[in-house]
């Protein structure tokens, strides 16, 4: 697996801006196809939210000590710009890498054109996103997380098994994520850039 973390993929990999440049590129234009045309709505949510969060967000004094001793490495976010979940997580770990640059440089792939990648690490066999891979200075991967915070993952196991389909799903993450305020997300990378430092 670690031959598919080359310094080529980390170079063609977006920035964080770069990255939303891409999803303001997409609302621009016209859906290519069907299928692209029933994401928009979704994208262009996330877009807002994204928006909002790249603001508001701020790094708790847990994740900000583990940053301080973290050894630099690459943060790889696996995702696309339709992605809910997404929405909500990478603007935190964008946060991160402006408040503690030297710990943190991150680089953001697209799933559907990274197959191999995300395959690699998959979440029960599902392609689900975002998935962030962590790679020391030699690309090896010391670090995951994804694709959704642990307690809010068992929520979702729950709520499917109660038969909920996606439109009843949405309102519930949503008022989850609002009312976690991205404590469960920090306290899971802490944990992780802990194992790693």
């Amino acid at each position: 697996m670690a031959h598919l973390y080359t310094q080529e993929l980390i170079d063609q990999a977006l920035t964080y801006e770069e990255y939303r440049a891409h999803i303001r590129a997409v609302l621009a234009n016209e859906p290519v196809d069907a299928a692209a045309a029933r994401l928009r709505y979704y994208t262009a949510a996330n877009s807002a939210l994204m928006d909002e969060y790249d603001e508001s967000y701020s790094v708790l004094p847990g994740l900000s000590e583990a940053l301080a001793s973290a050894p630099p490495a690459t943060w790889l976010v696996i995702t696309e710009g339709w992605c809910g979940d997404a929405a909500f997580n990478i603007p935190l770990m964008y946060v991160a890498e402006k408040a503690m640059p030297a710990a943190i440089k991150l680089r953001v792939v697209l799933r559907d054109s990274n197959l191999p990648l995300i395959d690699a690490n998959l979440t029960d066999g599902g392609r689900s996103i975002p998935k962030l891979v962590v790679l020391n200075k030699a690309l090896e991967p010391v670090g995951h997380w994804g694709p959704r915070p642990e307690p809010l993952q068992e929520l979702m196991t729950a709520w499917k098994n109660e038969g909920l389909e996606l439109k009843q799903l949405i309102p519930k993450v949503h008022s989850w994520y609002d009312a976690d305020r991205t404590r469960s997300l920090q306290h899971e990378l802490s944990r992780m850039i802990k194992h790693y430092s």
